[in-house]
């Protein structure tokens, strides 16, 4: 089973958990291009009941089988607009698919080293938060701990430390917003939920302010007012900060 979005005659079908993780910065880059997309949920039933995890990995199971995907993985993305149908697994390959076709992926060669490098620290970083996440039972006080003495400080501090080098602090690349902007938006959003008061006014002004900011695009706002947004559960149900 799972949970169908959107038209299937859309030519772009994305498919992922009923979860934020790796496809949320997907879904903003999405919503800010104003794309109509099929999105198909895994984990969850139509009228909304979640999946427990041996449900879960039959619903991948079973829908897995239905594809044709050369590696087959979660998110994907099928694009049947063009003369060739285009199909990405990898969350990173489909943000910058998706940034190259709707011009979120900088103006020059300058710009687009700038957005890969910014992905990939992003990326280091948003593995600290998963391993901390899903460190389940007894040892989790200690995994986030670690996490909140030791990964914090060092990305996030990197992140507000290069925002506030720039001229354009509501943009981490260039003078409009970019693939960076989406993955380094959702991280700091989390951060901000695992621990509270780490990104304000007073802790790290410039991405404080970078976040609200991006929160109050227009499209973006209006897709987090939609019923399709997802605010909660971040990571699987089932893991320690969910």
């Amino acid at each position: 089973m799972a949970q169908l979005l959107g038209n299937d005659q859309n030519a772009l079908t994305f498919c992922y958990w009923a979860i934020r993780g790796l496809a949320q910065p997907i879904r903003f880059m999405l919503a800010e291009a104003n794309i109509q997309v099929h999105e198909i949920r895994l984990g969850v039933d139509q009228d909304g009941r979640t999946h427990n995890e041996v449900e879960e990995d039959q619903d991948w199971a079973t829908h897995k089988a239905t594809l044709q995907l050369p590696f087959p993985n979660l998110p994907y993305l099928i694009d049947t607009s063009g003369a060739q149908k285009i199909q990405i697994t990898q969350s990173n390959a489909i943000l910058r698919y998706l940034a190259r076709n709707y011009g979120f992926y900088g103006e020059t060669e300058y710009d687009r080293v700038q957005i890969d490098m910014l992905q990939e620290e992003a990326y280091d970083y948003r593995n600290k938060i998963v391993q901390a996440a899903y460190t389940l039972g007894d040892s989790y006080p200690d995994a986030f701990a670690d996490f909140s003495n030791n990964a914090v400080p060092r990305h996030v501090d990197g992140f507000e430390n290069f925002l506030a080098s720039r001229p354009d602090k509501a943009h981490f690349v260039g003078d409009k917003l970019s693939l960076a902007d989406f993955v380094i938006y959702e991280l700091m959003w989390q951060t901000r939920l695992m621990l509270p008061g780490s990104i304000s006014e007073l802790s790290r002004p410039h991405l404080n302010a970078f976040v609200d900011q991006f929160s109050r695009r227009p499209l973006i706002a209006a897709y987090m007012q939609s019923q399709d947004y997802i605010e909660r559960p971040i990571n699987s149900p089932w893991a320690s900060f969910a």
